[in-house]
């Protein structure tokens, strides 16, 4: 079982599970198990638990769960014990739910009754339940019990090293989750020609065949065939606000309270040029200037033929959304007038003057306002996020949604702690209490934003396929829980990727509802100098200290918020190890083209044509397309089996080289797996060698006389991936007794060697 260093106490739970006989009755050591990632149990007490499903091909996943009783002397005939769960119930999300509501033919949550198992050692009665994974959504899982008839006394109410215990999440996704490589792109800029200002602007024209301006480097086409990425996430699509915050005087040092104070004092002046698109004027249209023809009509017409387009050619459309923020300015939108929260005619009205409460209270300090509904225009918070003191100010972010009070809210630890909680804080508590009157507000802003996707779905024949949620943390995880389950009414397989770059704590939570999560590790994909250990510590950290095995984690080089690296060889190097590394390898548009420098996309008019005329290079091109076509075709490159390799001589990395292999499950009745060994050159100038040992993991199947089985490598990535690499083929036993090995002809050199049986006479 894994654990979690910040979990206190499970060290004192377990020796009280050794044999020490407690009064009082308890409930706990609430575990999951499958037959997929934890054959031998998760411990499900905060604990996450992730799978992978087609629905189209009524897919289903057992998953067993047990629990712990001590019911001080009660015999087991005589105490009833149930799972609590709103597993595959989706189609039933609700803000919130009674437990004496649960149940129901309609209900959110169901109750599954647990069978008694035995009696432990240490005089706990075990219960067993088994249940089906059938739909993809954002689950709870939890467990009660009671004397028959009597109270429930419920798995969160008891401690666990002195703190109570909480539910277990199970997130099912979409089984294309893994499959995904992604192109990040910003439609102002991409095509952008020389001068960088409004009138030489790229648009959404830009991407299909609508393009008519006799510059055309970049469409839908260049990313899904020459590029042969099948993932295509546009920053935000919304038009944004037209105001920003202008302090009265703004300094990069000093205090979290003085940074805050100057925050304070200022005025509303014009926002940027173009101004950045997370700071949200509408959610429910498209920026006027991303048509050539400058209507928001025309935008909206130009985004629907993109989706139909890229829908044909079978390339993803994400869409980046902010749902902390938004500017000043943000109008209700048409989805407040479909919820009946205003009257059509009131769809362009600002949300902080017709709907105060759906915004944080001003951000004043030492008080926690951020807790707290603002009650007029003027008692909003002036910038985003507001429970920050002095980090992340985002001046032209001047709304901040209230999505109720819940202990993960408030700045971090070490800037200022709030008794309440704060965003390391893992208690997992929603303070608001949902099934008040008084939480009304709350539920406006959460069904509020739950309709903003399937809106888009509407608007795009349900053809949008996913979402980057920009800031996701800013979110109470049963928020987002519920956007979720909403939206995947709508279409079953649309996919939610989460920007979470803080704490470990705080990417822990979000991996609790997201189907993919940023790493904070971009920088190790950009750099000319990494090391194998650099980039193994990082990665094994992340599967077996903080998401777990088979989270699919976005990995990444560049992006809006990174800068570049003019090296475009390395950089196809550099995704390479992302393609052959378990999670979703991604790219920001600059990187085939070696952009150096981070894109000014907010406060200048930015211009890609220098780049596109001088270092659109078709092999670095080709490279790409080679290397998401390998992903595409070798379920092992796609795989959470995977073991990093070791040097047969000497043991350890090499430390210029990245060296893993990886593994599919059996494919069909004949039990044969994909095989992959990855090696990348990360040396920008030399060329190393050498020999690598076979992991035991690896389930190559050994020859025998009667049945010989002999295998054949072929560089998937070559000019002649066809071509066998080693001169004759080889038994598993040679294999795992003399290694491979591996010898680079260029800097930068990707080399995917797929292991296949073949047919060998010696």
């Amino acid at each position: 079982m894994q654990t979690r260093q910040w979990l206190v106490g499970w060290a004192v739970v377990v020796s009280m599970w050794a044999g020490v006989v407690q009064a009082d009755p308890w409930l706990g050591q609430l575990t999951v198990y499958d037959q997929i990632v934890w054959t031998q149990g998760k411990a499900a007490n905060y604990g996450t638990v992730k799978y992978f499903l087609n629905e189209a091909n009524n897919e289903t996943v057992p998953l067993q769960a047990t629990v712990e009783v001590f019911a001080d002397g009660t015999p087991p005939a005589q105490l009833q014990v149930e799972l609590f769960s709103n597993l595959n119930r989706r189609d039933f999300a609700k803000v919130a739910e009674r437990a004496a509501d649960a149940g129901q033919a309609n209900s959110y949550y169901l109750t599954y009754p647990m069978a008694y198992v035995q009696t432990l050692p240490n005089g706990h009665y075990l219960y067993r339940a088994t249940l089906n994974v059938q739909k993809c959504g954002a689950y709870r899982l939890t467990a009660r019990f009671r004397t028959i008839g009597g109270n429930w006394l419920w798995h969160n109410d008891y401690a666990a090293g002195f703190i109570k215990q909480r539910d277990c999440a199970i997130v099912v996704s979409p089984s294309k989750t893994r499959d995904l490589t992604i192109y990040e792109v910003n439609p102002l800029v991409v095509e952008d020609e020389s001068g960088g200002t409004f009138n030489r602007r790229s648009t959404l024209d830009d991407f299909t065949d609508r393009d008519n301006d006799g510059f055309d480097p970049f469409n839908l086409s260049y990313v899904r065939t020459e590029l042969g990425f099948n993932t295509m996430w546009i920053m935000p699509i919304f038009p944004v606000t037209q105001w920003r915050w202008q302090p009265a005087s703004w300094y990069n040092y000093g205090s979290a309270e003085q940074k805050v104070g100057w925050m304070q004092n200022g005025s509303w002046i014009n926002n940027l040029s173009p101004g950045s698109p997370y700071s949200t004027r509408n959610f429910c249209a498209v920026d006027a200037r991303y048509a050539a023809a400058n209507t928001e009509a025309a935008a909206l017409s130009e985004f629907q033929y993109l989706v139909d387009r890229a829908e044909a050619m079978d390339l993803n459309i994400f869409i980046d959304v902010a749902f902390n923020h938004a500017g000043r300015d943000v109008v209700l939108g048409q989805v407040a007038a479909d919820l009946g929260y205003c009257q059509p005619g009131q769809i362009n009205d600002a949300i902080r003057s017709s709907k105060p409460s759906w915004c944080t209270r001003g951000s004043s300090w030492p008080e926690t306002f951020y807790r707290q509904a603002a009650f007029d225009e003027v008692s909003c918070a002036h910038w985003a996020p507001a429970d920050r003191k002095g980090e992340h100010i985002w001046a032209d972010a001047n709304t901040d949604f209230f999505f109720g009070d819940y202990s993960s809210l408030g700045p971090k630890s070490y800037a200022w702690l709030d008794p309440k909680g704060w965003p390391e804080n893992e208690q997992d508590l929603m303070y608001t209490d949902l099934s008040a009157p008084s939480a009304a507000n709350v539920h406006e802003v959460w069904n509020y934003f739950a309709h903003i996707l399937p809106y888009w779905l509407d608007r795009t024949g349900n053809k949008l396929d996913g979402i980057r949620a920009d800031f996701a943390q800013g979110l109470p995880p049963q928020a987002w829980e519920y956007i979720i389950n909403v939206t995947r009414q709508k279409k079953w397989d649309f996919i939610f990727l989460a920007e979470v770059l803080d704490p470990d704590q705080v990417q822990y939570r979000a991996n609790r509802h997201f189907d993919i999560l940023t790493t904070k590790e971009h920088g190790l994909y950009r750099n000319d100098n990494v090391l194998m250990s650099w980039i193994a510590g990082a990665q094994d950290f992340e599967a077996h200290q903080l998401f777990g095995p088979n989270a699919v984690i976005m990995r990444n080089g560049t992006s809006h918020d990174e800068g570049g690296n003019g090296n475009q060889w390395a950089m196809m190097a550099r995704y390479a190890v992302c393609a052959a590394s378990y999670g979703a390898p991604m790219i920001f548009m600059g990187q085939p083209l070696g952009v150096p420098n981070k894109t000014n996309f907010e406060s200048s008019w930015e211009s890609f044509q220098y780049f596109w005329l001088n270092n659109n290079n078709p092999q670095v091109n080709e490279m790409y397309r080679r290397i998401n076509q390998a992903r595409a075709s070798e379920p092992a490159l796609r795989s959470f089996h995977r073991k990093f390799l070791q040097r047969k001589y000497g043991g350890g990395f090499h430390e210029r080289i990245f060296s893993v292999a990886a593994w599919s499950d059996p494919l069909g009745p004949s039990g044969l797996r994909s095989i992959v060994l990855a090696f990348v050159n990360l040396d920008i100038y030399g060329t190393p060698a050498d020999a690598y040992a076979i992991p035991p993991e690896l389930p190559l199947v050994n020859s025998t006389a009667a049945a010989p089985v002999y295998y054949q490598a072929y560089n998937l990535v070559s000019d002649t991936p066809a071509q066998p690499v080693w001169p004759i083929p080889r038994t598993a036993q040679d294999l795992r007794a003399n290694g491979v090995g591996v010898l680079f002809a260029f800097p930068n050199e990707v080399q995917y060697l797929a292991l296949r049986t073949v047919d060998f006479a010696p």
